[in-house]
This record gives C-alpha cells, structure tokens and sequence, in this order.
C-alpha cells in the first residue's frame, strides 16, 4: 500500500504539480487574505492581469447566468461595511448591477448573515440597479436557515469552488498563454481549488483508478479506512489532553470542555459524525459588568484559540467597544472567525511564532497535524501557542482592570 502511495505521488507530481505557491506559504484556506483577494483582483478591469472587464463579463454570464451587460464604471470592494457592523467579502458595483459575494471556506454560517447582506445591496441599489446576492462555498450548498433567517433561497446564488470557480479560472488560463506569468498563476490558483475541493485529476484519483483494478490493495485499502476514525481521533485526544495540562500550568487553572461531554468524547464524536463543530476548551480570565472574558481554543475545521465575551447564560455575545480596546495593543488576528462579530480576537498561531506557524485543519489532516506525531514536533506547537496565549491572556486582564478602574 506504501508503494502505491508512493508511485501515485510521483505521478501526480511528474510536472511538478504539487510545488503550489499558495500551499507552500500556508495560505491556503484564508478567505480572505487568499480567495477574497485573488477573486477581487481578478474581477476588477482595472485589475493587474491587464485583461480588462474579460474575467467579470465571464463570471456575470457564464457562472451567475445573468443575460446583463457590465458596462461603464466598475468598482470593486473588499469587505464593504455594512450598516450592521458586518463585512461582505467582495462587492461589484456599476451603473446597473451591484453583486455582493459571500466567501466561505472554514468559517460558519453567521446569524441572519445572508438577509443583512441582501437588505444591503438592495439599499445601495436603490431600485436603480439590479442587486445580486452570490454564496460561494467549496461545494456549492446552499445556505442554512439560520444565515437566510427570512430571505428566501431563490434569492441567492450558490456557487462552488469546484465547479464554477475551478472551471472559470481553467477557461482563462488556456486563453491567457500569451501571458505566461498570468496563465501559471491561474493554474496554480486551479490546483489549490482542486486540493481543497477534490476536483480534477489529481493524486487521489491515480490512487483510486489502481485500487479499483487490484482486490489485494483494495481490500487493505478497506480495513484501513474503517481503523482511520479512530486514529485520527487519537491523534486529536493526544493534542487536546497536552494542550489542556499545558494551559493549567501556565494559567493557573485546568480548562473546561465545552460543546461535549469530555475530550475523549469530543475527539470521538469529530471524526464519526456524532459531534458538533465549534467545540474545544475554554478558560475563563475574569468577569466584566456581570459577563464573563474567556480564552477559547475551538475546533471547526482547523484549531483557532482566542478571546470572547459570555453573557451570564453562557452564550457568547459582541461586545465591539472591548473588541477595539484590546485590537489597540494586540496583533491582529490571522484567523478567518476574526471577523465574526462574537470574537474579540482570534488566531490559527502566533503572529510573531519562534519557528515556522503551522495551521492545524484536522478536518484535512494535512501535513501540519501529521507533524503532531512526532513528540519534538507537538511539543513546539503546543508551548507556542500557549506562550501566546499567556499574552493575550495578561492583555485581557489589564484591560479589565483598566475598565473596572
């Protein structure tokens, strides 16, 4: 089986198709230092692949089937703030049409995020022009009741990384040849889609064409993949119960799991569709007007740790005035739930880590959480992010103190 695996990889990579640029610096699930950005530039004529309103005209006609000319002057936006204090991560806005799209990778659905985005855009479009509300997630599903709240499904566009995306950005990287530097950085963009996404010809696929040609291989392929929940829920336990005794050491006072039972149960439950997303361990720092502030580490795909506010039932609660505070003296966060309204502040790592930051998406279980099976390796990973944390803790703390002066 190792053989296999060995031999698919070196002819997936034959060209060199896994040197990915956006793979290699780690970026490859930010929505919004990554896709937002990338997708942004690429929809402005007056963007940097010299190629004019060619990629918008396509993406308005071919993957949102509007029969709409996109004509005069184009103005694109990222994250437009919206009069509910939210961001909608892309805006295209001319004479006629204004489009807002909604990029989803890792982050959950937010409440009534969808009917504030539309109520938005038919605002700003004043009846003068046609406002248009685009989801676009890896695979394509649609929104939950819980971010359409009263807007009705029809009116969204729900749109997928591995199809309309991957087959957009395809169609032009053939058609941009004669600019070699554009055409290799579509295609690149086109791998990472269908990494991520699953799409395409890739490793995955080589490995699946021998195994369904070869019962030996198919049959051990069989009994490893009914083992493999259980060892990647391992993997998992291990991480949580280390990081746990090390934030009691540190902090004073063991954390508390929330979103299930106990971390054996929770690593159970992520990796045999019994569990919840949005579960981990929090600690709590202090209280605030009768709210409490917490540490959180949470798991939804990838481990992302940081501050929030509790209101006395539990819950946690937006509080933008601390958010501003504490953002004065902190490094921004780097972690796509940063920009929930419900999150003081969030991180996949340290901004300023002693070795090389290493996102940890165990839904993937990339390179990063395989690394967790060497002790060296957890160890490192573990003490920088509770080193981190330790300071984002006495941050929160001084804060407190400051308010309750």
């Amino acid at each position: 089986m190792t053989d296999l695996v060995e031999t698919s990889k070196e002819s997936a990579n034959q060209h060199g198709e896994c040197f990915n640029i956006f793979s290699i610096l780690g970026v490859q699930r930010d929505e919004n230092r990554t896709h937002s950005r990338y997708l942004a530039e690429l929809l402005s004529p007056t963007g940097r692949h010299g190629e004019g309103s060619r990629f918008l005209d396509a993406f308005v006609k071919d993957i949102l089937g509007l029969s709409l000319d996109v004509s005069g002057r184009v103005k694109i936006t990222r994250e437009l703030a919206t009069e509910g204090r939210r961001r909608v991560d892309i805006v295209v806005e001319s004479p006629d049409l204004i489009i807002g799209i909604e990029v989803k990778i890792d982050a959950g659905d937010q409440k009534a995020q969808l009917q504030d985005y539309f109520t938005e855009l038919n605002q700003r479009a004043k009846d003068r022009k046609t406002a248009v509300l685009a989801y676009l997630t890896l695979d394509g599903k649609p929104p939950s009741a819980y971010s359409l709240r009263d807007l009705e499904q029809e009116n969204v566009h729900c749109l997928s990384f591995a199809e309309d995306i991957r087959q957009w950005i395809d169609h032009f990287a053939g058609l941009c040849e004669h600019k070699p530097e554009l055409s290799y950085a579509l295609i690149q963009y086109k791998r990472l889609l269908e990494t991520l996404t699953g799409a395409g010809t890739s490793m995955t696929s080589l490995i699946a064409e021998k195994l369904a040609h070869n019962r030996d291989d198919l049959e051990t392929a069989l009994a490893v993949e009914k083992a493999l929940p259980k060892a990647k829920s391992s993997v998992m336990l291990r991480f949580w119960e280390e990081l746990s005794s090390a934030m009691a050491n540190a902090l004073g006072e063991a954390p508390v799991v929330y979103g299930d039972k106990s971390l054996r149960e929770l690593s159970h439950n992520y990796f045999n569709g019994r569990g919840g997303k949005h579960v981990g361990i929090k600690h709590t720092i202090g209280e605030l007007n009768g709210e409490k502030l917490c540490l959180y580490v949470n798991i939804y795909h990838a481990i992302h740790y940081g501050l929030r506010i509790e209101s006395p039932s539990g819950s946690a609660v937006s509080r933008p005035d601390i958010k501003d505070k504490l953002r004065e003296t902190l490094n921004d966060g780097n972690a796509v739930a940063n920009k929930e309204a419900d999150w003081l502040i969030c991180y996949y790592y340290n901004p300023y880590p002693s070795r090389e930051p290493a996102i940890l998406n165990f839904h993937s279980f990339d390179g990063a959480v395989l690394d967790l099976l060497e002790d060296e390796n957890r160890q490192a990973v573990i003490n920088n992010m509770v080193e981190h944390q330790v300071r984002l803790v006495n941050e929160a703390r001084a804060l407190l103190e400051s308010s309750t002066a």
